[in-house]
């Protein structure tokens, strides 16, 4: 007996429980996602919706990114035009989402810019910080010329935040001047 899916239903669900959702359902949810080959940009509507709703979308979306970095690595263009017209925070997802699925060539222009604006900024928070830097340290593999830019932003950053963060700094600053 099949069972019969509804786009329809599953985006309804999403929007009706995602704001209390744990980490389980929306692992379940993005099982599906996967699953069923449900298209992101379907479900990108969300995204419009309350604030609570959107960032747990954003959640599910790093979910499916993890379980299939393809599908999700697909649909990053669209999702980067799309939120230039909505909440500028949920941008910052992109480096999560970078550092597990990598950047569309189409995006690394854009995607170099934000990384070094969040990776200097004071008002990004250190998993931010820390995920743009390792993107931007893999993006040097393929422009070597960002070296001294990251390096010089790195030094920059170094004993600012936390233990953890200066390893990571002092890890690819080391990496770098190999």
């Amino acid at each position: 007996m099949t069972v019969n899916f509804s786009n329809t239903e599953f985006y309804r669900e999403l929007e009706s429980s995602l704001p209390a959702s744990t980490g389980e359902k929306r692992k379940k949810w993005a099982i599906a996602i996967v699953e069923k080959d449900i298209d992101i940009k379907d479900l990108s509507r969300l995204l419009k919706c309350e604030h609570k709703i959107a960032s747990r979308f954003l959640w599910l979306l790093s979910d499916v990114g993890i379980l299939n970095p393809t599908k999700l690595f697909n649909e990053l263009p669209f999702l980067l035009d799309l939120c230039d017209h909505l909440n500028p925070v949920y941008k910052t997802s992109f480096a999560s989402w970078w550092h597990y699925v990598g950047v569309p060539p189409e995006n690394e222009g854009r995607a170099i810019d934000l990384l070094f604006q969040w990776l200097v900024s004071t008002e990004t928070n250190v998993t931010i910080k820390s995920r743009s830097l390792w993107v931007l340290f893999k993006l040097t593999k393929k422009y070597p010329e960002l070296k001294n830019e990251l390096k010089l932003c790195l030094k920059d950053q170094k004993d600012k935040y936390t233990n953890d963060f200066e390893k990571r700094v002092t890890k690819i600053l080391k990496e770098i001047e190999q």
